[in-house]
């Protein structure tokens, strides 16, 4: 019974690194979907859109001029920059897709470090099997 419980402890502290990396895989797949990115933009749209909709006509006497009064944060950017919040669709989606792109090649990279941490490792386990070795001939300190 025992042996069962550690095959099974050592196939998941195995299995583990794969899953992360099958887990970074699958969203960077999500990320890079076209549907995926109008979502989240369309989200981000809509919670800029509460914000940009803040009543802001009462700080007008405080302003350099740019806030009248009744203004909305929204009227005051659209009057500096009329195509604001086409371009914050367009960033948003963009960034969204850059993400995935982030998150891909990260999955990749993660592989490779997980290889490399492994031959360390097996390299430095040794060393740490002669450091014990000494510590015990010496006994504590």
């Amino acid at each position: 019974m025992r042996t069962i419980f550690f095959a099974l402890a050592a196939a998941t502290c195995l299995a583990t690194p794969a899953l992360a990396q099958e887990r970074e895989v699958r969203v960077a797949e999500t990320l890079g979907d076209p549907a995926v990115q109008d979502g989240l933009a369309a989200a981000v749209s809509a919670i800029a859109g509460i914000v940009l909709d803040t009543r802001v006509g009462s700080l007008a006497p405080y302003s350099d001029g740019r806030v009248r009064p009744g203004d909305t944060l929204r009227d005051v950017k659209r009057r500096e920059d009329p195509g604001f919040e086409r371009r914050l669709r367009q960033d948003t989606r963009r960034a969204v897709g850059l993400a995935g792109q982030v998150a891909g090649d990260a999955a990749s990279a993660s592989g490779a470090i997980i290889e490399t941490a492994d031959r360390l490792r097996a390299a430095l386990a040794p060393l740490a099997d002669a450091v014990d070795a000494r510590r015990d001939e010496y006994g504590p300190d």
